[in-house]
C-alpha cells in the first residue's frame, strides 16, 4: 500500500491528468446524454403542443364553418362565406397531422376515424345549407339547422380529443420531468468537476511550472549542443524556447536538404548562413563535416571527369595514329590538329628529329595556327632555344610567362602573345623522336598535361615504328637492287659462257678441218 501511494506521489501529474480525463470524459458523456435527453424531451413537448394545437384548431375550424353558414344565411353576403371556405381548406391538413402523430405514438385512431366521417358529413351539410340559401329555400335551411347535427360531431370530437389531450399532457409532464433531471445532472457534474478539478489543476500547474524550468534547462543545453555539433552561426546565444526549437528543426532541415543536393550531384550547394567568419567555428560540427564531404565528393567527381576526358581523348588519338601510321608527316599533322582542338590550344607544332650529313636537328613538320611564313621552314638545333633544350633534357617545360616576340597568336582582330607555353618531348623506350609545342591564353591543368604526356608517348611510339618501317623499306630496296644486279651479272656470265663455248666449238671444228686437210695433203 505504501508503495502504491509513493507511486501516486511520484506521478501526481499523471494521476491528476488521469482523474481529470476521467471526470471530463464522464462530463462529456453525461453532457451529450443530457443534451440528447433535453433534445428528445423538447421534441416530445413540441410534438405534443402541435397535436394539442391542431386538435384545438380543428374544432375552431368547425365553429368557423358554422359561423360562416349562419352569417351568409342572415345577410346573403358572399364575403361571409370566407370563414367556411378557409376552414374547409385547412380541415383536411389538421386531420392528417393528428392521424400521423397518433400513429407515430401508437395510439388507437378508431375514435378519430369516427369523427372524420361525421366531420365530412357536416362539411357536406354546410355546403347543402349554403345551396339552400342561394335558392332562397329558408324553410328547408331552418329545418336542417334545427336538427343540430353539430351535437353528434361535438360528441365525436370530444370522444377522441379528451383522451388525446390527456395523453399529450402526460407526455409533456414526463418530458419536463426528464428535462429537469437532465439539468440537475449537468449541475451536479459541473459541481463535481469543480471540486475535483481545482486541486488536480493546481497539481498539474505546479508540476508544469516545475517542468518548464527543467525544459528551459534542456533547451539551453540543446542550443549549446546545436551550436557545438550542428551549426554555430556565431553571435549571441538564443534563449527564447520557441526560437531554439525552430533553429534546431531548421538546422536539421538544412542538413537534410544539403545532403540531398550533394547526393544529386549539386556540389556547389552552400550551407545557409555559413560565412568566412563562422566557418572556423564549424570545423568539427555537422555543417563543417558535410561541407568537407561535399568538397571531397566534388574532387572525386572532377577526378572521374578528368579521367574520362583523358581516356576518351587517348582513345580518339589512338584511332588517329592507327589510321595514319604509314606516313610521319600526315601522322604529325593530324595528331597536332587533334591535340590543339582537344586541349583548346591556340597554337601547336610538331618538331621531329632529322639527320643530315651526320648532323642532327629538329625540323618543324606540322603546325596548327602558326604564322606559316615564319615557321614553315623552321629548323631548331639540339639544345637551341627552349624547344632544343627540352629535347635534350627529355623533360616537359611549361612557361607561364612567355617572352615577348617568342610567338604570337593572330586572328582577324589582331595578334597577342600567349600567356602559357607547354613543350613536351616525344620519347618512347628512352628514345626521343621529337618535340610537341602548344601555346594558349590559359594554363592547362594537370589532367590535360597528363593527357599530352601520354599522347606524345603514343606519338613517339608510332613515329619510331614509322621510322623503323622506313628503314626496313630502304634496306629492302637496297637488297632488291643488289639482287637485280646479281641477276644481271649472272645473265652476262651465262652469255659469256655460251659465247666461250661457241668459240671453243668453232676452234675444234677448225682444228678438225685443219687436221683433215693436213692428212689429205700428206697423202697426196
Amino acid at each position: 500500500m505504501r508503495t502504491f501511494f509513493s507511486s501516486i506521489r511520484g506521478n501526481a501529474v499523471y494521476a491528476s491528468i488521469l482523474l481529470l480525463s476521467i471526470i471530463i470524459t464522464l462530463t462529456v458523456f453525461f453532457a451529450f446524454r443530457n443534451q440528447r435527453v433535453m433534445k428528445d424531451t423538447n421534441a416530445r413537448i413540441a410534438e405534443a403542443d402541435v397535436i394539442l394545437r391542431n386538435t384545438k384548431e380543428l374544432w375552431n375550424g368547425i365553429n368557423l364553418m358554422d359561423l360562416g353558414v349562419r352569417g351568409y344565411a342572415l345577410t346573403h353576403k358572399d364575403g361571409l362565406k370566407n370563414p367556411f371556405i378557409q376552414a374547409v381548406k385547412v380541415n383536411r391538413s389538421y386531420i392528417d397531422s393528428i392521424r400521423t402523430f397518433m400513429q407515430r405514438q401508437n395510439l388507437p385512431t378508431e375514435k378519430l376515424e369516427k369523427y372524420v366521417v361525421l366531420n365530412n358529413d357536416y362539411i357536406a351539410l354546410c355546403r347543402e345549407m349554403i345551396g339552400l340559401v342561394d335558392r332562397d329555400s329558408m324553410s328547408r335551411f331552418t329545418s336542417l339547422l334545427e336538427e343540430d347535427r353539430g351535437l353528434a360531431l361535438w360528441l365525436a370530437y370530444s370522444g377522441f380529443s379528451t383522451d388525446l389531450s390527456a395523453h399529450e399532457n402526460q407526455i409533456k409532464a414526463v418530458a419536463k420531468t426528464r428535462y429537469q433531471s437532465a439539468v440537475n445532472g449537468n449541475t451536479w457534474i459541473a459541481l463535481l468537476l469543480i471540486l475535483v478539478g481545482a486541486p488536480s489543476l493546481y497539481i498539474v500547474f505546479y508540476r508544469i511550472r516545475k517542468q518548464a524550468h527543467a525544459t528551459r534547462g534542456l533547451l539551453l543545453d540543446l542550443e549549446s549542443n546545436n551550436r557545438k555539433y550542428v551549426f554555430d552561426p556565431g553571435g549571441k546565444v538564443e534563449e527564447d524556447h520557441l526560437k531554439i526549437m525552430n533553429i534546431s528543426i531548421e538546422n536539421l532541415k538544412q542538413a537534410a536538404a544539403f545532403i540531398k543536393k550533394v547526393t544529386n550531384g549539386e556540389f556547389d550547394a552552400a550551407w545557409p548562413g555559413m560565412t568566412t567568419d563562422n566557418a572556423k567555428l564549424n570545423k568539427e560540427s555537422l555543417s563543417g563535416t558535410l561541407i568537407n564531404m561535399r568538397d571531397q565528393m566534388r574532387r572525386i567527381k572532377e577526378d572521374d571527369e578528368n579521367r574520362i576526358w583523358v581516356t576518351e581523348g587517348l582513345a580518339k588519338f589512338t584511332e588517329i595514329i592507327r589510321n595514319h601510321q604509314d606516313d610521319a608527316a600526315t601522322l604529325s599533322e593530324q595528331s597536332i590538329r587533334f591535340i590543339a582542338k582537344y586541349m583548346n590550344a591556340q597554337q601547336a607544332a610538331v618538331f621531329l628529329l632529322q639527320e643530315e650529313d651526320d648532323a642532327q636537328f629538329l625540323q618543324l613538320v606540322a603546325c596548327y595556327a602558326f604564322d606559316k611564313k615564319k615557321f614553315v621552314e623552321k629548323r631548331v638545333g639540339l639544345g637551341q632555344g627552349i624547344v632544343g633544350q627540352s629535347f635534350l633534357e627529355r623533360v616537359p617545360t611549361m612557361l607561364k610567362a612567355v617572352p615577348n616576340g617568342y610567338t604570337h597568336i593572330t586572328s582577324g582582330l589582331g595578334e597577342a602573345t600567349p600567356s602559357c607555353l607547354l613543350i613536351v618531348p616525344m620519347q618512347y623506350n628512352e628514345q626521343a623522336e621529337g618535340v610537341v609545342e602548344i601555346a594558349g591564353f590559359s594554363e592547362w591543368p594537370e589532367h590535360q598535361r597528363s593527357f599530352l604526356f601520354k599522347a606524345t608517348e603514343y606519338m613517339a611510339a608510332a613515329l619510331s615504328s614509322v621510322r623503323s618501317t622506313q628503314k626496313m623499306k630502304t634496306l629492302l630496296g637496297q637488297m632488291q637492287e643488289q639482287t637485280e644486279t646479281l641477276h644481271a651479272q649472272e645473265e652476262e656470265m651465262r652469255q659469256n659462257m655460251e659465247e666461250l663455248a661457241a668459240t671453243n666449238e668453232e676452234m675444234k671444228r677448225k682444228e678438225s678441218e685443219y687436221l683433215r686437210n693436213g692428212a689429205v695433203a700428206a697423202v697426196n
